[in-house]
């Protein structure tokens, strides 16, 4: 497994928006200036977060994003999910995975093991845990 630029940019926003609750929408530019990054990438991330249900969007003079829901009950594992993000640490964990040592490999059960406790541990870690660590 892999996280891309777009899952660790969308993890940023999500815990910028998550900081902000009480202020107020933030825009992909204010987030994205922070942090130098491309606007029109964090755009585009944030579009997603706000199509998978995760943010809302306020059009208009001080409009932005915010998070829909608490940052408590926010999971890290629920952003990378929005973000199209695969979790799975390796292929062939799956039936399905056209790795031609599924039926007989050594590691697969091991693998299946370790997978299981790294989504455990991404489902345990809210946003707000996140924050509190800063």
């Amino acid at each position: 497994m892999h996280l891309t630029k777009k899952a660790s940019y969308g993890l940023i926003a999500a815990l910028e928006l998550a900081a902000n609750t009480n202020a107020g929408p933030l825009s992909a530019g204010t987030i994205a200036e922070k942090y130098a990054l491309p606007v029109p990438f964090m755009e585009k991330i944030l579009h997603q977060l706000r199509r998978s249900g995760l943010v809302a969007a306020q059009q208009g003079r001080g409009g932005g994003y915010t998070l829909v829901d608490d940052p408590m009950t926010v999971s890290v594992r629920k952003v990378l999910e929005s973000l199209d993000e695969s979790l799975d640490l390796v292929g062939c964990i799956t039936a399905n995975s056209g790795c031609h040592l599924t039926a007989i490999c050594p590691t697969r059960f091991a693998w299946g093991k370790i997978d299981q406790r790294f989504k455990a541990l991404l489902d345990s870690l809210s946003l707000q845990d996140l924050l509190a660590d800063k």
